[in-house]
Order: structure tokens, then sequence, then C-alpha cells
């Protein structure tokens, strides 16, 4: 529906915009909210929330700094100077969105899986709704970008008030004294897996930013349409198992279990779900979305077959990416994604400096295939060596 209201032009500079949120994102709370399921105790928990809370509203306040002194330059350099004044939408959309992945742990500890589900779908309703609506009004990339706002914000107003509806209050137990002791022993989190998370941001979406930058902004909103289709079954089925998979190993591992048949199982039941949707996607995807985009879209069709034995990999791969965070191998998890980034960025680099974007988006996706592969052979080896120990 929204390829019927705006154009290729006007994705691309929203795509841009949301790629900014993502990254910025990664930062703002320096995951701690990852560490909340850790802990054996839920003050200890709650304690980790409200310090994660506490760190996202601070980065913030200094993301908005930033945008008053250097919005100019910043939209400039990523060829966004159609957004305007939308840009200030920037740092309220990192921290509501913050807010929500926090949240999103806070309940995830509870088992409240059901409470998850509806607010992802709230909050990607209420977006679509808004920049269907706003876009009947010939708002362009303003449309795009305030529905964005809404939708962060309403998703984050709901899990708010299903975390608050629990008998157990999200502050109980908090002190200023064990955020600090929680800051303290879960610092791997903000050493290591927030420049992991942060390079892995980067690397998913700098495409969109590098195509918008050299190449037109029609081109990266055709890769974030392709993105976007692809990435669809890993952000509700992908997400959501890793929601259950962190919690279930982090229990098994407590309990002394074997992880690997626990691994195993979620691998095959992962490919036994996604690969007849990805096989048919990569078969008919240019003729498909030609019909279903409409006109003017054709290309994001054959982007798609390019993008997607790598996505697919992606979807199984999601769920494991709790593996070394519950391991504590956050430093060697972080050097390879350094490495990831570094030849994505290579690969990236060659297809501008040959002036081709499909030698672009298929060196992209290569590279994507081989390290997603390895991760998963990394995590099963990590795995395994844990059981050991067990």
């Amino acid at each position: 529906m929204l390829t019927r209201i705006y154009t290729p032009e006007e994705m691309g500079v929203y795509a841009t915009f949301l790629s900014m949120v993502m990254i910025c994102y990664c930062v703002a709370s320096f995951r701690y909210e990852y560490a909340t399921l850790i802990p054996k105790s839920l003050s200890a928990a709650n304690n980790i929330t409200i310090l994660s809370i506490s760190l996202t509203m601070t980065s913030g306040v200094v993301l908005l700094s930033l945008l008053a002194l250097f919005h100019r330059p910043i939209a400039e350099i990523l060829n966004i100077e159609a957004i305007g004044l939308l840009i200030f939408f920037l740092p309220a959309s990192v921290v509501f969105y913050s807010m929500f992945m926090i949240l999103t742990f806070s309940l995830n500890r509870q088992k409240k899986y059901g409470f998850i589900a509806t607010g992802k779908i709230t909050a990607s309703s209420a977006t679509a709704a808004s920049q269907i609506g706003m876009g009947f009004l010939q708002m362009q990339q303003a449309g795009l970008v305030i529905g964005k706002f809404a939708g962060d914000f309403l998703g984050m107003i709901f899990l708010l008030w299903k975390r608050q509806k629990m008998g157990s209050s999200i502050t109980a137990g908090v002190t200023p004294r064990r955020m600090v002791a929680m800051a303290r022993r879960y610092r791997d989190f903000p050493v290591y897996n927030t420049p992991h998370a942060l390079t892995t941001s980067v690397s998913n979406n700098f495409p969109v930013l590098l195509f918008n930058t050299w190449f037109s902004e029609a081109i990266a909103g055709f890769y974030a349409m392709a993105h976007r289709a692809l990435y669809s079954p890993v952000q509700v089925v992908g997400k959501a198992a890793y929601q259950v998979f962190s919690q279930r190993i982090s229990e098994k591992y407590g309990n002394q279990e074997q992880l690997i048949p626990f691994i195993k199982s979620t691998l095959l039941l992962l490919t036994a779900i996604g690969i007849l949707p990805f096989l048919l996607l990569f078969l008919v995807s240019p003729p498909l979305f030609s019909w279903f985009l409409g006109p003017g879209w054709e290309m994001t069709g054959y982007f798609v077959r390019i993008l997607t034995p790598f996505v697919f990999l992606v979807f199984l791969v999601t769920p494991l990416n709790f593996i070394p965070l519950l391991l504590g191998r956050q430093k060697k998890a972080f050097l390879i994604d350094v490495v990831y980034l570094m030849f994505r960025l290579l690969a990236l680099s060659a297809g501008i400096y040959m002036d081709g974007v499909w030698i672009a988006l298929t060196l992209y996706a290569t590279v994507g295939v081989v390290f997603s592969t390895y991760l998963i052979l990394w995590y099963y080896l990590l795995a395994k060596k844990a059981e050991r120990y067990v």
C-alpha cells in the first residue's frame, strides 16, 4: 500500500532516517537490557531494566543536543536535506524504540510472550496506519517519519501498560547503589556487546546510506523495500524465536542441562518454517513484486532475489546470537563482527567504485552468506564446549 502512495525517492529518504534510528538505538542503553535474563533474582533484573531506561533517556538528550548543533551538515552528508527539521524526530524515535526493546526483555523474563507479540503488532499497525493516512494527505517524507514516531510511541506505551499491570512492580528492589552494582557486574555488555551491536547495525543499514549518497534516493528506496520484504519473517518469527530461545537456553545452562539437542531442534524448526517461503521468494520475486508493489518498483524484485539466500541464513542464526552473550564470549563475537563489517564495506565500495549497484549488492550478499554460515558453526562449537563444564 505504501508503495502506491509514496515514490521510491521518498521511501529512500525515509529508509535513511530509519537506518539512523537503528544505528543510534544500538548505543542508547549500552545494551544492558540484554543482561535482564541472566540474574536469578527479579530485583536484580529490575535494577538492570531501570538502569537501561536511565541510560536511554540520557542518550536521547545527548542526541538531541548534537542535532541542534550539527543537523545541517549531517543532512548534507547523508543526502537527506528533504527531511529538513523532521530530523529532530530522531532522538524521540530512538528513545521510544529503545524503551520498547527494554520492556520486551523485562516481559520476556516473565515469559509474557503474548504481550510482546501484541506490542509488536500494535507498533507496526500504528506505524502503517499513520503513514498511509498521512500519505493520503500528501505529506511525503513527513508522513513516513511521523508515522514511524507514532508507531514506536504507541508500542512502547502498550508494553509499559502491560508491565505495570503485572503483580510485581518494575521498580521493586531498585536502588541507585544496586543499579551501579549491576552496571559493574555486566560491564561486558557496554564494553563488548555495544560495539558489536553497533558494527552489526552499521553493516545492516550502511547499504541504504551509501546507496542514497552514491547512487540515488530511488535506488535506496528499492533496496529498503527489498530489505523490508525479506526481513519481515526475520522480525516476526526470528526475533520471537530469539526471545524464547534466550529464555530457555538460559534456564538449561543454569540447570546444567545439555544445550546441543535444543540448538539442533531450534535450527531444524526454523529451517522447516522458512525454507519454502524463502525458496518461493527466490524463484518468483521479480514478477511478484512488480505486481504487488505497483508500477515503478520492478527493480525491488531483483534485489530480493539477490538477497534471499543471505537473509534465510540470518533467519536461522538470529536466535543463536544469544549464545556468546550467555557464555561470556562477547569479545570474540565483537571481533568477528568488526571483520564482517570490513568485508561488507569492501563489497559495497567495490560496487560503488565500478558504478554498479548489482555488483555491490551481489558481493554484499555473498559476504553475508559466508559469515552467517561461519557464525552458525561457531555457536554450535561454543555450546558443545560449554556442555563439558556443566
